[in-house]
């Protein structure tokens, strides 16, 4: 098995206003080992949630290779990409994402459920892990009833009942005061070195980018490098070049869902 998880190369991603291109990721490249704590630090629009996105296989590449766990997600059809993110990626979300007629155990379980295993075993793997996190005895809560440090709790307890290759959190401190956020950062720092999941954050949080082992940093879609001989960015019509439609076009490829 290689040591290597996530693998991206020379990766881009625009988004589209009209004709105006706005290049997410100009040529990203990001090398992740099992096991590691790794943060992708950067401000607001940096390029951040679209590499997670990417990563997770939620968006594809527009150009450039992206493999986690060996799987090159520009050539897996969309189901298959499906069935391998429920096996092998946890996701913990800004906003907690937790289903709000559910109630802790239930929220955990539900992932579990979806993998097709038995719901007496389901409920047994939440109630672990929702105790490993520290809610053992808020196990009949409903989000609503726990507080913003206890959803995101959920949260991780979630993604790692799936006992997933990898996590993946998108500023999970964002929605926390700064107490919350950082016993949130030593949970999952602690469950990093007791089960050697792999954690790739984003974040502009001081505590969690102090945790990272290692931190790289993102501006404008691309890596900060001190390489001399890194080649610039590729401005925006050459890093986001497709064949020039005209409205009429654009319209009728919407319509039909064919790009």
């Amino acid at each position: 098995m290689s040591d290597t998880i996530i693998e991206v190369k020379d990766v881009y991603k625009c988004f589209w206003v009209g004709d105006v291109p706005f290049p997410a990721l100009n040529g990203v490249d990001v090398e992740v080992k099992r096991g590691q704590f790794m943060v992708l630090a950067g401000r607001s629009g940096s390029g951040k949630s679209t590499l997670l996105n990417v990563i997770g296989g939620l968006e594809l590449a527009d150009r450039g290779t992206v493999k986690v766990c060996g799987r090159d997600f520009n050539e897996t059809p969309a189901d298959e990409r499906t069935r391998f993110r429920l096996r092998n990626i946890g996701f913990v979300f800004q906003a907690y994402n937790l289903i709000g007629v559910l109630n802790a155990m239930e929220n955990v379980a539900f992932v579990c459920q979806l993998q097709g295993k038995e719901n007496s075993e389901c409920m047994d793997t939440a109630k672990h892990w929702l105790t490993e996190v520290g809610l053992g005895k808020l196990l009949d809560r409903r989000p609503h009833q726990l507080s913003g440090g206890q959803q995101q709790r959920v949260a991780v307890a979630r993604a790692l009942a799936m006992n997933p290759a990898l996590v993946l959190a998108d500023e999970p401190t964002a929605n926390l005061d700064s107490s919350t956020g950082r016993e949130l950062i030593e949970l999952m720092t602690r469950l990093n070195e007791d089960f050697e999941t792999t954690f790739l954050i984003s974040s502009h949080d001081p505590a969690v980018l102090a945790a990272g082992s290692p931190v790289i940093h993102l501006e404008d879609g691309r890596l900060l490098s001190t390489d001399p001989n890194r080649p610039p960015p590729q401005p925006p019509q050459a890093a986001c070049a497709i064949p020039q439609r005209n409205w009429g076009q654009r319209f009728g490829a919407w319509i039909t869902g064919k790009s």
